[in-house]
Protein backbone atom coordinates (compact mmCIF):
# COMPACT_ATOMS: atom_id res chain seq x y z
CA UNK A 1 0.00 0.00 0.00
CA UNK A 2 1.10 2.99 -0.90
CA UNK A 3 2.19 5.71 1.84
CA UNK A 4 0.50 8.79 2.37
CA UNK A 5 3.17 11.21 1.34
CA UNK A 6 3.23 8.84 -2.38
CA UNK A 7 -0.51 9.31 -2.46
CA UNK A 8 -1.56 11.72 -5.69
CA UNK A 9 -4.15 13.97 -5.34
CA UNK A 10 -6.65 15.49 -8.04
CA UNK A 11 -5.43 19.06 -8.54
CA UNK A 12 -1.69 18.82 -7.63
CA UNK A 13 -0.43 19.89 -10.89
CA UNK A 14 -3.32 23.24 -11.43
CA UNK A 15 -1.65 26.27 -10.98
CA UNK A 16 -3.08 29.37 -9.03
CA UNK A 17 -4.94 30.76 -12.16
CA UNK A 18 -6.01 27.10 -12.79
CA UNK A 19 -7.54 26.62 -9.45
CA UNK A 20 -9.32 30.48 -9.84
CA UNK A 21 -10.76 29.39 -13.36
CA UNK A 22 -12.32 26.59 -11.59
CA UNK A 23 -13.98 28.80 -8.62
CA UNK A 24 -15.53 31.19 -11.59
CA UNK A 25 -16.57 27.96 -13.49
CA UNK A 26 -18.26 27.42 -10.57
CA UNK A 27 -20.08 30.75 -9.43
CA UNK A 28 -21.19 30.71 -13.17
CA UNK A 29 -22.93 27.13 -12.31
CA UNK A 30 -24.06 28.48 -9.29
CA UNK A 31 -25.75 31.45 -10.96
CA UNK A 32 -27.56 29.50 -13.72
CA UNK A 33 -28.41 27.10 -10.63
CA UNK A 34 -30.48 29.97 -8.55
CA UNK A 35 -32.37 30.92 -11.55
CA UNK A 36 -33.89 27.28 -11.93
CA UNK A 37 -34.68 27.23 -7.75
CA UNK A 38 -38.35 27.15 -6.87
CA UNK A 39 -38.85 29.27 -3.73
CA UNK A 40 -41.40 26.81 -2.68
CA UNK A 41 -39.01 23.93 -2.45
CA UNK A 42 -35.71 24.38 -0.13
CA UNK A 43 -33.95 21.49 -1.63
CA UNK A 44 -34.08 23.19 -4.79
CA UNK A 45 -31.40 25.23 -3.40
CA UNK A 46 -29.46 22.60 -2.17
CA UNK A 47 -27.35 22.51 -5.86
CA UNK A 48 -26.97 26.23 -5.88
CA UNK A 49 -25.77 26.91 -2.54
CA UNK A 50 -22.88 23.58 -2.93
CA UNK A 51 -21.51 24.94 -5.93
CA UNK A 52 -21.45 28.18 -4.38
CA UNK A 53 -19.92 27.27 -1.36
CA UNK A 54 -17.00 25.38 -3.42
CA UNK A 55 -16.48 28.48 -5.27
CA UNK A 56 -15.71 30.12 -2.45
CA UNK A 57 -13.68 27.62 -1.67
CA UNK A 58 -11.60 27.31 -4.32
CA UNK A 59 -10.84 30.67 -4.30
CA UNK A 60 -9.55 30.64 -0.67
CA UNK A 61 -7.51 27.57 -1.94
CA UNK A 62 -6.24 29.57 -5.26
CA UNK A 63 -5.23 32.50 -2.63
CA UNK A 64 -3.31 30.10 -1.02
CA UNK A 65 -1.38 28.92 -3.85
CA UNK A 66 -0.65 32.39 -4.62
CA UNK A 67 0.95 32.77 -1.50
CA UNK A 68 3.04 30.19 -1.32
CA UNK A 69 1.16 28.09 1.08
CA UNK A 70 1.79 23.94 0.67
CA UNK A 71 -0.78 21.18 -1.10
CA UNK A 72 -0.82 19.51 1.84
CA UNK A 73 -1.50 22.67 4.66
CA UNK A 74 -4.11 23.30 2.10
CA UNK A 75 -5.99 19.76 1.63
CA UNK A 76 -5.61 20.27 5.74
CA UNK A 77 -7.98 22.84 6.16
CA UNK A 78 -10.91 20.39 5.46
CA UNK A 79 -13.37 23.26 4.00
CA UNK A 80 -12.76 25.28 6.92
CA UNK A 81 -13.46 29.20 4.88
CA UNK A 82 -12.42 31.00 8.30
CA UNK A 83 -8.91 32.52 7.61
CA UNK A 84 -8.00 35.73 9.13
CA UNK A 85 -5.15 36.26 6.55
CA UNK A 86 -7.51 36.28 3.67
CA UNK A 87 -9.91 38.43 5.36
CA UNK A 88 -7.39 41.03 6.14
CA UNK A 89 -4.98 40.63 2.43
CA UNK A 90 -8.25 40.67 0.32
CA UNK A 91 -9.89 43.58 2.81
CA UNK A 92 -12.77 41.41 2.92
CA UNK A 93 -15.49 43.20 4.64
CA UNK A 94 -16.48 42.69 8.11
CA UNK A 95 -19.98 40.90 7.59
CA UNK A 96 -17.88 38.87 5.26
CA UNK A 97 -15.63 37.11 6.99
CA UNK A 98 -18.07 36.73 9.72
CA UNK A 99 -20.05 35.29 7.61
CA UNK A 100 -17.04 32.85 6.23
CA UNK A 101 -16.80 31.68 9.99
CA UNK A 102 -20.04 31.18 10.21
CA UNK A 103 -20.42 29.08 7.20
CA UNK A 104 -17.43 26.85 8.93
CA UNK A 105 -19.28 26.79 12.15
CA UNK A 106 -22.25 25.78 10.68
CA UNK A 107 -20.58 23.12 8.29
CA UNK A 108 -22.49 24.18 5.51
CA UNK A 109 -20.54 22.77 2.90
CA UNK A 110 -21.55 19.43 4.60
CA UNK A 111 -24.99 20.18 5.07
CA UNK A 112 -25.49 21.28 1.50
CA UNK A 113 -24.68 17.66 0.20
CA UNK A 114 -25.59 15.14 2.91
CA UNK A 115 -28.63 16.96 5.18
CA UNK A 116 -31.82 17.51 3.27
CA UNK A 117 -33.38 17.92 6.68
CA UNK A 118 -31.18 20.68 7.58
CA UNK A 119 -32.15 23.24 5.34
CA UNK A 120 -32.75 25.64 7.47
CA UNK A 121 -29.50 25.72 9.02
CA UNK A 122 -28.52 27.65 5.83
CA UNK A 123 -26.84 30.93 5.45
CA UNK A 124 -29.74 33.30 4.18
CA UNK A 125 -29.37 33.37 0.01
CA UNK A 126 -28.71 37.10 0.15
CA UNK A 127 -25.48 36.75 2.40
CA UNK A 128 -24.47 33.60 0.35
CA UNK A 129 -24.39 35.46 -2.77
CA UNK A 130 -23.13 38.66 -1.21
CA UNK A 131 -20.27 37.19 0.06
CA UNK A 132 -19.89 34.97 -3.28
CA UNK A 133 -19.55 37.78 -5.07
CA UNK A 134 -17.57 39.77 -2.88
CA UNK A 135 -14.46 37.05 -2.37
CA UNK A 136 -14.92 36.77 -6.19
CA UNK A 137 -13.95 40.13 -6.85
CA UNK A 138 -11.35 40.94 -4.50
CA UNK A 139 -9.27 37.67 -5.50
CA UNK A 140 -9.63 38.51 -8.99
CA UNK A 141 -8.12 42.01 -8.35
CA UNK A 142 -5.49 40.42 -5.32
CA UNK A 143 -4.03 38.40 -7.56
CA UNK A 144 -3.93 40.44 -10.72
CA UNK A 145 -2.25 43.44 -8.53
CA UNK A 146 0.14 41.28 -6.32
CA UNK A 147 1.43 39.97 -10.24
CA UNK A 148 1.14 43.45 -11.39
CA UNK A 149 3.53 44.35 -8.49
CA UNK A 150 5.73 41.41 -8.65
CA UNK A 151 6.55 41.88 -12.14
CA UNK A 152 7.13 45.49 -12.32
Amino acid sequence: MAEKSEISYPGTTADKWQIRDLADAYLKAATTLFLKCQKEDPLSYAPARLCSIHAIELYLNAFLRHEGVALSNIRARMHNLADPEFASQLKLRKKTAEHLATMTGKREYLIARYAPEATKEHSELNRLTVTLFEVCDKLHKYMSLSDTKGTA
